[in-house]
């Protein structure tokens, strides 16, 4: 095996044990549903925490310090919902709260980053009229899987995790490379 084919299994494995690590780190905060159920659940969106339990008298929803019924739990849910504009907004951004304003901004301005980054690759090679990749493309790549990274873990959003994990190492890498590169 050569030097090169060891890097490269070395970065994959390094991807799938982060990957792996950030599942159990998940799974361990309870974000994550155990498999089987089991007469107890959990559920949180870093807003509000909701716990399911079965009862000889069916389901009750824990919800703040209040056990309640199926009907109650409706009831409550229908008196926080947000009127108005908030509402439609609430909806399309699939959030519960303000403070998920300020998270799906982060994974809007990560994905602004991230597709902004061929805009400049590409005036980049209209310029030179070859395809060229400049360094701010690999800093634009970085800093906007660096935020998407953030988004998805508050999103608990694992194929988003694993997705943007793998780049973010190949960005470094070629930073590394270009920066290495200088030195000598």
């Amino acid at each position: 095996m050569t030097p090169a084919h060891r890097r490269l299994l070395a970065a994959v494995l390094l991807v799938a044990v982060l990957s792996a690590a950030a599942w159990l780190a998940l799974y361990a905060a309870g974000l994550v549903p155990k498999p089987g159920g089991g007469d107890h659940f959990r559920m949180s969106d870093r807003i509000a925490d909701l716990e399911v339990e079965r009862t000889a008298d069916g389901p009750r929803f824990r919800f703040g310090d209040e056990l309640l019924t199926p009907d109650e739990f409706a009831r409550e849910l229908a008196g926080r919902r947000p009127t108005g504009r908030r509402g439609a907004v609430y909806s399309a951004l699939n959030i519960t709260g303000t403070a998920g304003l300020f998270w799906v901004g982060i994974g809007l301005l990560g994905q602004v980053l991230f597709t902004g980054r061929m805009v400049v690759q590409w005036l980049a090679s209209e310029r030179e009229k070859r395809s060229v990749v400049p360094v701010a493309f690999w800093w634009m790549s970085l800093g906007g899987a660096s935020m998407l990274i953030v988004y998805f873990v508050w999103r608990v959003d694992i194929v988003g995790i694993l997705g943007q994990c793998t780049g973010w190492f190949i960005y470094v890498r070629n930073l590394w490379l270009i920066y290495g590169r200088n030195q000598d």
